[in-house]
């Protein structure tokens, strides 16, 4: 009896033995790694965003505005540049225009006193003196009295005298809107009764003001001359240089 309860029980205890080698078994099956089910699982791609949809068109519409804004800064910035350009360059030729003013009056002042002084007739000297007077301010004409007044005056009367000034050139100095200077070149020729005279190159020293708007005389030097050639009318030639 005792052999067949051994032999019952065995079974049982061979299962008892057996079960934990299962259990065993089954705890040692890997489990299935992450990154296998991830790779098994298709992956989903996004959809493509299609030509027309609104997303697009607000992008699309945000450059287009943009460059939109951008080329209408740099019309504007182009145009206040030329804009500015074209300022300066006008007060730029104002400014030539005024300054070529002032010393074409400065000039055509200098060069008509110049011709009055070396231009007289012995007929009316009081005509010459009269010019000057107009053309001229200070002591100028203290200074013409006591150079061609008096005896100088009655020479002229007796030699019958004429003279014609030429003004050749007229060089400006310290120009502006008060004074200036100028040295003025004049040919001369003096007639008398008894011989004919050529100044070439007279060079006067000229000093200017401005009175009342009117450009004024103030001083005279007389430089010199480049030559001077003399023919008697009496036959005896006579040349200086």
């Amino acid at each position: 009896m005792t052999d067949a309860l051994e032999d019952r029980t065995r079974p049982a205890d061979a299962a008892a033995d057996a079960a934990p080698d299962a259990e065993t078994a089954s705890d040692a099956q890997p489990a299935p790694d992450a990154a296998t089910e991830s790779a098994a699982e298709p992956a989903t791609e996004p959809e493509p965003e299609q030509p027309h949809s609104p997303s697009r068109r607000f992008t699309r519409a945000k450059v287009v505005g943009a460059l939109a804004a951008m080329l209408v800064t740099a019309i504007t910035a182009t145009a206040v540049l030329q804009w500015i350009s074209a300022a300066q360059a006008e007060d730029a030729r104002a400014g030539l225009e005024s300054e070529r003013a002032l010393r074409l009056e400065v000039s055509g002042a200098a060069s008509a006193f110049s011709r009055a002084l070396l231009s007289y007739d012995y007929q009316n000297l009081q005509i010459t003196r009269s010019t000057l007077a107009a053309q001229a301010t200070g002591d100028f004409l203290t200074t013409y009295d006591a150079a061609f007044g008096g005896a100088m005056a009655q020479v002229i009367v007796k030699l019958k005298a004429t003279s014609q000034a030429t003004v050749r050139e007229v060089y400006l100095a310290d120009v502006d809107e008060a004074t200036a200077h100028a040295i003025v070149v004049v040919d001369q020729q003096v007639n008398t009764s008894e011989a004919i005279r050529s100044v070439k190159d007279s060079h006067l020293k000229i000093s200017l003001v401005k009175e009342k708007g009117t450009w004024k005389i103030h001083d005279v030097t007389v430089l010199g001359a480049a030559s001077e050639d003399q023919y008697n009318l009496n036959g005896d030639d006579k040349k200086k240089d």
